[in-house]
């Protein structure tokens, strides 16, 4: 009995060893696996981005699957690749992408919001509005909140849907501490507009009044206010208002020069409202408000008239458009007399003029170049507002394209 238990007290120890030798090389076999799949992943991913910086993106897109797939906890990846499908034009597979992370429960928060929000992208980029909208509403307080509002506001401007982008506004600014006070008053303007479409006079006011309120003589409130005192029926008022923007924003007067002259007309007054815009042309006569004013003087005054205004703004504001209008003017006063050489002459510097401010007058966006031939509060090119400027330009550089 004696001789059994001395024998145990030899081999426990040598077991005891013998197995702490076996988990040892366990262990090193483990790591040298975990090791070879690190550089199977390392390797993989190298290879995934050599084909993207070799402009193959389908090759890259099957090696960066593979390494998704050999490991799901791959988050910074799995972004990765939705980004890339979203921007190859692979929408579906986008969001199939950021539609798994965004309903994973393990994720921490910022990931899901992440995830939210690339996801609301996903479905903006696919049209999709009222999903994209519920999936940028779930992104939470964190450093995705800013973009995720930014993309909703844009949304809500495709949509034209105002009061839902007066509220997004509102809550960027508290977010990002930076006034949007521009863009909310043009909310407003465009609540106002559509609802003298409806003829919804009441809701046309406080419209006007909360973007007063936002901006105070904001020009394009001023317009929409002179605008509403005409669908009252209450000229006297609409003519004092345009006379603030007369007065503050002269640059924006031909926006509103015809229902100038209208509002005049009905109070028998339209020499003088001839006057105050003919008053304008020393500073603003280079663009639009020159054709207007250049109208009404040949309507009420006839085309001497309108030649000797031609003659003043060609002094002291020199432009291809007064030179056209000119020319214009003086063959109606050469076809009253008559004479056959100066019509002809007339018409061929009038059909050389025609075609070069036709190609060159344009209004342009301060913010992206685009340029466009009517006036747009909102550029077409870049969204942004009032980067236009209300002055007709005659250059023929551009630095983004025409409409």
């Amino acid at each position: 009995m004696i001789q059994v238990e001395t024998v145990w007290l030899f081999v426990l120890p040598v077991l005891f060893g013998l197995g702490w030798l076996a988990s040892r090389w366990d262990l090193r076999l483990e790591n040298r696996m975990d090791e070879r799949e690190r550089m199977r992943q390392q390797r993989s991913t190298f290879k995934g981005l050599s084909l993207l910086l070799n402009e193959q993106p389908d090759q890259a897109i099957e090696a960066l699957v593979k390494i998704a797939q050999l490991d799901p906890e791959t988050i910074d990846l799995h972004f990765a690749l939705g980004n890339l499908f979203r921007r190859r034009g692979e929408t579906e597979r986008a969001i199939r992408v950021h539609q798994h992370l965004a309903n994973r429960d393990d994720l921490r928060s910022r990931d899901r919001d992440h995830a939210a929000y690339e996801l609301g992208r996903d479905f903006l980029r696919a049209g999709l509005l009222d999903r994209a909208e519920a999936s940028l509403n779930r992104v939470g307080d964190g450093k995705f909140a800013v973009p995720a509002k930014e993309s909703l506001l844009e949304m809500y401007q495709i949509e034209r849907d105002w009061k839902k982008a007066i509220i997004a506004a509102t809550e960027l600014q508290t977010l990002q501490g930076k006034s949007h006070h521009t863009e909310i008053a043009q909310f407003h303007c465009e609540l106002g507009q559509e609802a003298l479409r409806r003829k919804d006079l009441v809701e046309v006011e406080q419209s006007i009044d909360r973007a007063l309120q936002t901006v105070p003589n904001h020009a394009r409130a001023l317009i929409l206010q002179g605008d509403y005192f005409v669908a009252m029926g209450r000229p006297v008022q609409a003519i004092e208002v345009w006379s603030m923007v007369a007065k503050s924003h002269p640059a924006y007067m031909h926006l509103l020069a015809d229902r100038w002259m209208s509002a005049h007309a009905v109070l028998d007054k339209s020499e003088a409202g001839l006057d105050r815009l003919n008053e304008l042309l020393q500073t603003q006569g280079s663009g639009e408000l020159l054709d207007i004013v250049h109208k009404h003087i040949t309507q009420l005054q006839g085309p001497k008239a309108a030649e000797l205004m031609l003659q003043v703004v060609m002094q002291h504001t020199p432009s291809l458009t007064a030179l056209c209008k000119l020319a214009e003017t003086r063959l109606v006063l050469a076809e009253a007399d008559g004479s056959e050489d100066r019509i002809a002459d007339l018409q061929a510097t009038l059909g050389l003029l025609k075609q070069r401010t036709t190609t060159l007058a344009r209004y342009t966006c301060g913010n992206c170049g685009f340029r466009a031939r009517r006036f747009y509060w909102q550029c077409p090119g870049c969204n942004h507002w009032e980067a236009y400027s209300p002055r007709r330009s005659e250059g023929a550089e551009s630095s983004g394209p025409s409409m």
